[in-house]
C-alpha cells in the first residue's frame, strides 16, 4: 500500500497522544479545576497540542494528480454488444471486463448488466479514467477491485458517469457489497460527476478510501462512503442519501485505524444512521457540512458526527439537524474553530470524557443538553445554547436525567467531573440547569449570560463540588429554589441576590457613579440572580435593577449573598461556601 511510511507513524502519534492526556491537552485545565486552584494557573491548550493523526502525508501527489495523456491511455469502449479494447491486459467475458495489467485506462460507453473488474499483480497500480461511463449491474458491483497495489478512478473533466447496483444476491461468499467495491487502497479524483445508486453501500474500500475531487451524487440503502482503514476527503462536492451511515470507517483489527479525515469539500449528508462515523478519529480541518439524520428505529444511532475515541474539528461550517447528538464521542471532543448551527434531538455536543472548546462560533438552537462531557473546558469562542435541560453539563456518574430517552448517555461512575471556563462569550437559555457540574466549577475569564429555568427544581448555576471565580463576567438569572453563588475561594467579587417576587425584563448593575457594569435581559421570569465582574469590590455599594425594581447593595464580603432560598443544605442547592462568604 502506498502510504506505508505514513501508517508507521501512527504508533508514534498515539504514544504522543497518550502523553498528551497526562499533560496539556487532556489534563491541563482539569488539574487546576479539580484542585481548586486559580484560573491564572490553568494550562492553556493550543491546537498544536491536539495531534492524534499525522496529517502531513495523508494525501499523496498521485491522489491529487488528475492529468493524463489520452494518447498514452489504453482505451476501453464499453458496449452490451461487444466491448472493444486492443490490450492483452484486458479480458472480456460477456459483459464482464477484467483488467489484468497495471496502467492507465480510458473508459467510455455503457453496460446494461455488467461490471469492470481490476485483478492485477499485487505490485501494480491502475488508473481508470471515466468519461461518460454508465454501468448497471443487476447483481453486484459496477466496478470491483479484487487485487492491485492501488487503484485510482479519475472523473474526466465535464463528464457525467453513472454506476447502478440493483442487488447483491449471491455475493455472500465474496463480501462484495458496494456499487464501487475495492479490496485495496482506492482513490477517486477529477472534476467530473459520478452518480451512484446502490442496493447496499455506495463506494467501499477494504483499505483506505481517498477522495480529492469530483462531484458525487450517491443514493445507497446502506453506507454512502465506506473505508475500513480510513476515509480521507481533500475536496469535492458530495450529496449522499444513505439508509445507514453516510460516511463510515471502522477497523476492528487495529486500534489506530478506522478514521475519517476531511480537509475541504462541500458535503450534504442525509443519513438513516450517523452522518459521519468512525471507530477511531473523526478530524475535520475544513469543509462545508450539511448533515441531517433520522430513523424510524429507536435503537439506531443517528448522530451527526460520531467517533469512538476522538472528534477533532479545527475549522469548517456545520449545519447539523440530528435525531440524536449533533456531535458525539465516546472519548474526547475538541472544537478548535469553525461555525456550527446545531438542532439536535439529544445533546448538541457530547463526549463521554472531555469536551474542550478552544474557539469557534457555536449556535445550538435546540437540544436536550447543550454541551456535555465528563468534563467541559471552554477557552474561547462564541456560544449560544437553547436547551430543554442543562445548557452546560459535566457529569461524573450515570447521567440519570437522560435515562429512558433515545440516545441517552452514560459516564464512568468513578471519574471526577468539572466545568472550567477560561474565556469566550457564552449565552445560555436552559429549562434545566443553566450550568450544571457534578463536580467543581471554575471561571477565570469570558462573558457568561444564563437564563435559567422558571421553576425551583433547577438552578441557573448548579455544582456539587466547589465553585470559584477569578476573572470574567457572569450574569445568571433563575429561580431561588436551587440558587447557588460562587464559593469563598473566589478572588473576584460575586453576589447572589434572591428577590421577594418574580421579575422580568432587563438586569443592570451600576456603581455609585451610575456606570453600568453589567446588563442582561433573561428570556423568562426570575427571582434570583448571580452577578460577578471585575469591578465588584468588598465594601463598595451598587444599584441593582431587575425589571422595574431597584435596590441598593453594599458588598459586605467579596462573596456576598442576600435573600432567602427555598433550598436547604444537602440537596444540591446553596452550599455554605456560597452563602455570605462564610467558609
Amino acid at each position: 500500500m502506498e502510504e506505508n511510511s505514513m501508517k508507521r507513524k501512527y504508533m508514534i502519534i498515539v504514544l504522543m497522544a497518550g502523553a498528551l492526556e497526562l499533560t496539556g491537552c487532556s489534563q491541563g485545565t482539569s488539574n487546576s479545576a479539580k484542585n481548586g486552584t486559580t484560573g491564572s494557573e490553568n494550562t492553556i491548550i493550543s491546537e498544536s497540542d491536539i495531534a492524534i493523526l499525522d496529517t502531513e502525508d495523508m494525501f499523496t501527489e498521485r491522489d491529487r494528480d488528475t492529468e493524463y495523456d489520452e494518447s498514452e491511455c489504453t482505451a476501453i469502449s464499453l458496449s452490451d454488444e461487444e466491448t472493444k479494447c486492443d490490450s492483452d491486459g484486458v479480458k472480456m467475458d460477456g459483459q464482464t471486463v477484467t483488467i489484468t495489467e497495471g496502467g492507465t485506462y480510458l473508459l467510455t460507453g455503457s453496460l446494461s448488466n455488467g461490471s469492470v473488474v481490476v485483478d492485477t499483480d499485487k505490485t501494480e497500480k491502475v488508473q481508470l479514467i471515466l468519461e461518460n461511463v454508465s454501468i448497471i449491474n443487476e447483481e453486484g458491483a459496477g466496478i470491483c477491485v479484487e487485487q492491485a497495489d492501488k487503484v485510482f478512478i479519475t472523473l474526466a473533466d465535464g463528464s457525467t458517469n453513472k454506476i447502478v447496483s440493483n442487488s447483491f444476491t449471491g455475493n455472500e461468499d465474496t463480501n462484495i457489497d458496494g456499487a464501487i467495491f475495492s479490496r485495496e487502497d482506492l482513490t477517486l479524483n477529477g472534476s467530473g460527476t459520478l452518480k451512484i445508486t446502490s442496493a447496499a453501500h455506495g463506494i467501499v474500500s477494504k483499505d483506505d478510501l481517498v477522495l480529492t475531487g469530483g462531484v458525487y451524487q450517491i443514493q445507497s440503502e446502506k453506507q454512502g462512503l465506506s473505508g475500513k482503514e480510513s476515509v480521507r476527503i481533500a475536496d469535492g462536492t458530495f450529496t449522499i442519501t444513505s439508509g445507514t451511515d453516510a460516511i463510515h470507517s471502522e477497523d476492528t483489527d487495529e486500534d489506530t485505524k478506522g478514521f475519517v479525515y476531511i480537509t475541504g469539500g462541500v458535503l450534504t449528508l442525509a443519513a438513516g444512521g450517523d452522518g459521519i462515523s468512525s471507530s477511531y478519529v473523526v478530524q475535520a480541518d475544513g469543509g462545508s457540512f450539511d448533515i441531517s439524520t433520522s430513523s424510524t428505529e429507536t435503537d439506531t444511532s443517528t448522530k451527526g458526527i460520531k467517533a469512538q475515541k476522538y472528534v477533532i474539528l479545527k475549522d469548517g461550517t456545520y449545519q447539523l439537524a440530528t435525531a440524536d447528538d449533533g456531535i458525539h464521542c465516546n472519548g474526547n471532543v475538541y472544537v478548535c474553530g469553525g461555525t456550527y448551527s446545531i438542532n439536535s434531538g439529544d445533546d448538541g455536543i457530547h463526549a463521554d470524557d472531555q469536551t474542550v472548546v478552544l474557539d469557534g462560533k457555536i449556535d445550538i438552537t435546540n437540544c436536550y443538553e447543550g454541551i456535555e462531557g465528563q468534563s467541559v473546558t471552554i477557552q474561547d469562542g462564541t456560544i449560544k445554547i437553547v436547551s430543554s435541560d442543562d445548557g452546560l453539563n459535566a457529569a461524573g456518574g450515570n447521567d440519570q436525567s437522560s435515562m429512558g430517552r433515545p440516545g441517552e448517555n452514560t459516564f464512568q461512575e468513578d471519574s471526577d467531573a468539572y466545568i472550567d471556563i477560561l474565556g469566550g462569550t457564552i449565552e445560555i437559555d436552559a429549562k434545566g440547569d443553566g450550568i450544571d457540574s457534578n463536580g467543581d466549577f471554575s471561571v477565570s475569564g469570558g462573558v457568561i449570560y444564563v437564563s435559567g429555568p422558571g421553576d425551583d427544581g433547577n438552578g441557573a448555576l448548579d455544582y456539587d463540588g466547589t465553585a470559584t471565580i477569578t476573572g470574567g463576567t457572569v450574569v445568571a438569572a433563575g429561580m431561588s429554589g436551587m440558587a447557588q453563588n460562587f464559593g469563598s475561594d473566589s478572588t473576584q467579587g460575586t453576589m447572589l441576590i434572591n428577590l421577594d417576587t418574580d421579575q422580568s425584563g432587563e438586569i443592570t448593575l451600576k456603581d455609585t457613579d451610575g456606570t453600568v457594569l453589567v446588563s442582561y435581559t433573561p428570556v423568562r421570569d426570575f427571582n434570583s440572580v448571580v452577578i460577578s465582574c471585575e469591578e465588584l469590590e468588598e465594601g463598595a455599594a451598587y444599584t441593582l435593577t431587575t425589571g422595574l425594581e431597584s435596590e441598593k447593595i453594599t458588598m459586605s464580603s467579596l462573596v456576598y449573598s442576600e435573600g432567602q432560598s427555598m433550598q436547604g443544605p444537602g440537596q444540591g442547592g446553596p452550599r455554605m461556601d456560597g452563602q455570605n462568604g462564610q467558609p
